[in-house]
């Protein structure tokens, strides 16, 4: 990276929040966030399986893992990029609430949590692939 520097850090940060007019925006391929959710399904069981119940860290780990996997895919530039970050973002927490006052005593184990935030992350990444997808507006 010789000549980026200082300079070149506050370019790529720019970037991230602010990407050129000229540049291509294309909707999220949903096979690699298909694959992030399933790994984190897997994340998700092992803290379910080898974690005390007292423990800090639960299957709820599994939202970070495809959060993760969104801000790639927010970086590269895809189309409607932070509005579809936060709106699945909402999506997914309001479900998890909801799944979790409806069935009593899910929060009670970390296959409870898991089987709360299981569909909550589906539907996080449902919901980036779609909007993402969603046609753009031409500037004026």
């Amino acid at each position: 990276m010789a000549g980026s520097g200082k300079h070149g850090f506050v370019r790529s940060v720019r970037r991230f929040f602010w990407l050129p007019r000229d540049m291509p925006r294309r909707p999220a391929a949903a096979l690699p966030l298909a694959r992030a959710w399933l790994f984190a399904l897997a994340v998700g069981a092992l803290f379910a399986v080898f974690t005390p119940d007292d423990d800090v860290l639960t299957p709820s780990i599994m939202t970070v893992v495809v959060w993760v996997g969104t801000l790639d895919d927010v970086g590269k530039g895809v189309r409607h990029r932070w509005p579809a970050f936060l709106i699945s973002g909402a999506a997914c927490w309001g479900l998890a609430r909801l799944l979790s006052t409806m069935g009593p005593g899910l929060d009670d184990s970390h296959w409870g949590e898991f089987a709360v935030f299981a569909p909550a992350t589906a539907v996080f990444v449902a919901m980036f692939v779609g909007i993402t997808r969603l046609p753009q507006n031409p500037r004026l």
